[in-house]
């Protein structure tokens, strides 16, 4: 599946249409509380969006990796999210300048952390 079809797909199982800045109560399971993210604005919105997706699936890696140390698999895509993770720290640093923005990240970040 490629990175566009991936990202159309959780979109539309968000509910949501590509640059759809409405946040589903679906969205990041547990992790984000939606009503917050509605107080970001539509660039850090779309941002918490692809970010939480990112939190789902590593989440789902650490918890394979707990029971299953040896999944060759899952050790690949632990590392190419770990890559991706990267990819989104210049955004993010920028985003981390707006108190209100911070707060919310590292509340979804607290929340990631006890769940794995």
């Amino acid at each position: 599946m490629t990175s566009e079809s991936s990202r159309r797909s959780f979109l539309k199982t968000l509910g949501l249409s590509a640059g759809a800045t409405l946040v589903s109560s679906n969205i990041f399971g547990s992790f984000v509380d939606k009503d917050e993210i509605l107080k970001l604005n539509p660039e850090q919105q779309k941002f918490m969006t692809r970010y939480g997706s990112w939190m789902d699936q590593f989440t789902n890696v650490i918890r394979i990796q707990k029971s299953e140390p040896e999944n060759m698999d899952n050790q690949k895509a632990m590392i190419s999210l770990t890559e991706q993770a990267e990819l989104f720290k210049p955004e993010l640093a920028e985003f981390m300048k707006d108190e209100k923005f911070a707060l919310i990240y590292k509340a979804s970040i607290e929340r990631m952390s006890k769940e794995i």
